[in-house]
């Protein structure tokens, strides 16, 4: 008898269906993130909209993070574009600095400035994401900094899903500038494939230390390379079985709320702070 209801037990675990992942999608460094490769108004207004584009194909709700003093006169009309699409405008400092060497005045005054230059796009809640993730090197920097966005009131908002995405746009550009089209094609692969270690990763992380798949904060960069790849790792989560929801709906997770452990100067994933 104990042995049929084990077998029962058994199936009936096996037929229960599998809570689905969920993902988030944010961009930072927005208006354009060159690449260090000369890219003409025209060519990052293009790149924009073919990222936004990408967003509206696949229902995507996306957080926005800006460096305000990035933002040139053609640039206005792109941020409009964004926010008339439903997409979220965040803080990233007026010039990304890097807390790590940078005083906390100072670091504060750009932070203030960067609220300044994009509060035309700016709804009630003011979103927050540190350059580098860079939190604070230390215990002084890390509690003067959250402090001052606690009492100005901004909503930080953490990743978990951390990659070098930037740091494969500067390969990809080079190649695009210099016409080299399979040595191009070859890094947006190795890119895809990049993003799904990545995300098979922290997705692991996820479950030893908090047990489950949590609601995912993604990192993006708004440059060339997810101009031309974006829809591809958009497919790639959906055949996988990812839903995609909003930052603002991924932040009711617990999992950014429990304590953080880590203090030193490494930008990395919440999940590896906790």
């Amino acid at each position: 008898m104990h042995f049929f209801i084990a077998i029962t037990l058994t199936i009936l675990a096996a037929m229960a269906p599998t809570p689905q992942k969920r993902v988030a999608i944010t961009i930072d460094d927005l208006p354009f993130l060159s690449g260090k490769v000369y890219q003409t108004p025209e060519q990052e207004s293009q790149a924009f909209r073919k990222v936004m584009a990408a967003l509206n194909k696949h229902g995507v709700t996306a957080f926005g993070f800006v460096n305000g003093g990035r933002i040139k006169a053609y640039h206005r009309e792109l941020l409009d574009e964004f926010v008339a699409a439903g997409h979220v405008i965040g803080n990233h400092t007026s010039t990304h600095p890097d807390l790590n060497t940078t005083t906390v005045d100072w670091y504060e005054k750009d932070i203030a400035d960067g609220q300044t230059e994009i509060a035309p796009w700016v709804g009630e809640i003011k979103y927050f994401r540190y350059p580098f993730l860079h939190e604070g090197p230390n215990e002084a920097k890390r509690s003067a900094i959250a402090d001052y966005l606690s009492k100005n009131n901004f909503v930080y908002v953490p990743v978990t899903i951390d990659n070098d995405d930037w740091l494969c746009n500067r390969e990809y550009c080079q190649a695009v500038k210099l016409r080299h089209a399979s040595q191009a094609d070859s890094i947006g692969a190795a890119y895809l494939a990049h993003m799904r270690e990545k995300t098979a990763f922290f997705d692991s992380v996820s479950i030893v230390k908090v047990g489950r798949s949590v609601d995912h904060i993604l990192l993006l960069h708004m440059t060339q390379l997810n101009a031309d790849y974006l829809d591809s790792l958009l497919t790639w989560y959906t055949h996988q079985g990812w839903r995609f929801i909003s930052p603002k709906e991924a932040l009711a997770d617990s999992v950014y709320r429990m304590p953080q452990k880590y203090l030193g100067p490494n930008g990395i994933s919440v999940l590896l702070r906790i």
